[in-house]
């Protein structure tokens, strides 16, 4: 208990005490405590008794008084560290200025330096001795380079960005200044990207078309490469079509640094047909542009154009040919089958001749796939209904029946495959093969692609044009029709199973056409 509070009960006693005492006196006094002023009375004395219990307490109580804290100095000598450099480098932040760079050909660190304005013969020196820094020594052009400038060219930092095939492989080669010393590093690293879009009609050609849509470089020339063949939109792009791409922007440290990967490609010619592609990568293999079904929109080649594998095949620069007897070249490959087998396109392209030679080739087609490239199919029983000059056709479309027609001696095809005229072997041709996707895969790329395809709908959508989707779900209708009325044709339902052949027997008795 705390001693204001032992005062206050003493004198809440004290006061109890009065009030008793002065009752008492109005009794003896012969007044009656109803009619006297008792309270009064107390007033009286308690005032009085409050002073003498203040004064007994001030002789009894405890010293109220406050002692006094002596306070003691002590004084420690400590040594200051030389923080010049640190100062210095603080001082220094603020005062570079970024700069970038994008490396040209033959371009050497010397000539970077020279291009950011920076002057530091130590930098250069330091380059040289640190071996992971040797990057900085043999430069790719398009490679992107930031840097820090000081006032005077000194150098700050130096930021080499490098791109791998694969995302986990980019990395930054880094070379800094703290205080007076250069350090170095090398640091994961990955481009800030955003999905541009670009949508518009077309001029007359691809170059016109960049020029007017404002596409850039790199990006149209990654639009050549999405159509590889005859079936090819961009190589006669007609005045009209609409065109939307989107592609990706790539930035470091939040500054623009150059316009990255063609992520999807839709071509829409005057007659509403769709050329539409999407970009995919499974993080293992080079990427490549699918359509949504899965298939390569680049052109692709079979070896053997038959749905039958079990074949023997020669291509010779001389042989005897099995009707006439003579000794002449057989460019081409003939390749054993029973009569009435399914013969196939070996890629996109063109039907540019449908023919029948009596003393050559029989019943023949003749198919175009662009960029030089074609194949001849003869000896065919007969070519299939609707395989006509001028129609295209695609990789694995059925194009006739295996036959003896024309001037061979059993049932077989003849198959030619010429590049710029030349005629090679498509056994051992170095062809684009890039293979179509999983299952997987293509539930991958559907995932990818949903959010480009949405962008392309909110094109077309402002534009007022024709949903791309639509289009499409139409143009499959009709292909879908198309191949119902072919199948109609009983020779078209024969089902033939594999025969196996003796891979070393030679096809002279097959004959040949030239």
């Amino acid at each position: 208990m705390t001693a204001p509070s032992i005062a206050a009960g003493a004198l809440s006693e004290l006061g109890r005490t009065a009030l008793i005492c002065a009752r008492a006196w109005a009794v003896r006094l012969g007044l009656r405590p109803d009619e006297t002023k008792p309270r009064a009375i107390a007033v009286g004395l308690f005032t009085l008794g409050t002073g003498l219990s203040m004064g007994l307490l001030l002789l009894a109580g405890p010293t109220l008084v406050t002692d006094t804290v002596r306070a003691q100095t002590l004084t420690i000598e400590a040594q200051t560290p030389d923080l010049s450099s640190e100062i210095a480098s603080l001082a220094r932040i603020g005062a570079y200025t970024p700069k970038h760079y994008d490396v040209a050909p033959g371009d050497t660190l010397l000539s970077v330096f020279a291009h950011l304005g920076i002057h530091d013969s130590q930098a250069l020196a330091y380059v040289d001795e640190v071996p992971q820094l040797k990057p900085f020594l043999a430069l790719q052009p398009g490679q992107h380079i930031a840097s820090g400038v000081g006032a005077s060219g000194e150098l700050e930092y130096l930021r080499l960005y490098l791109e791998g095939s694969r995302s986990t492989e980019a990395k930054t080669i880094e070379l800094s200044r703290i205080g007076r010393e250069l350090v170095s590093d090398v640091l994961p690293f990955t481009f800030a990207t955003m999905e541009t879009l670009v949508s518009g009609t077309a001029a007359e050609g691809l170059t016109a078309t960049a020029k007017s849509l404002s596409i850039p470089d790199n990006v149209a020339d990654q639009l050549l490469e999405v159509w590889d063949g005859a079936d090819d939109p961009t190589r006669a792009l007609a005045a009209g079509s609409t065109v939307r791409l989107i592609y990706e922007k790539k930035y470091a440290d939040g500054r623009f640094v150059k316009n990255g990967q063609l992520l999807a490609a839709q071509i829409i010619s005057p007659d509403k047909t769709v050329h539409e592609a999407f970009w995919f990568s499974d993080g293992e293999k080079a990427g490549s542009f699918y359509t949504l079904d899965g298939r390569s929109a680049s052109q692709t080649f079979l070896r053997v154009p038959l749905d039958i594998k079990d074949v023997s095949s020669e291509f010779a620069p001389l042989r005897r040919h099995p009707v006439t007897g003579q000794l002449r070249p057989h460019n081409g490959t003939d390749l054993r089958a029973p009569q009435g087998s399914r013969i196939l396109a070996a890629a996109d392209g063109r039907v540019t001749r449908v023919a029948f030679e009596r003393r050559g080739y029989g019943n023949y087609v003749q198919i175009d796939h662009g960029l030089g490239r074609t194949t001849l199919y003869a000896h065919m029983q007969r070519v299939q209904k609707g395989i006509r000059p001028g129609v295209l056709v695609k990789k694995g479309q059925l194009i006739g029946l295996v036959g003896r027609t024309g001037l061979a001696t059993g049932p077989h095809l003849h198959y030619e495959l010429m590049i710029d005229g030349v005629q090679i072997n498509p056994a051992t041709a170095d062809l684009p093969d890039t293979e179509n996707l999983s299952a997987y895969q293509l539930a991958q790329l559907r995932s990818l692609a949903q959010p480009l395809q949405s962008l392309f709908e909110d094109a077309a959508k402002k534009e007022g044009l024709p949903s791309p989707e639509k289009l499409l779900a139409e143009s499959r209708a009709r292909a879908e029709t198309e191949e119902a009325d072919a199948a109609k044709d009983p020779a078209d339902r024969v089902r033939l199973r594999p025969v196996s052949m003796d891979i070393k027997a030679s096809p002279v008795q097959l004959g040949g056409a030239k």
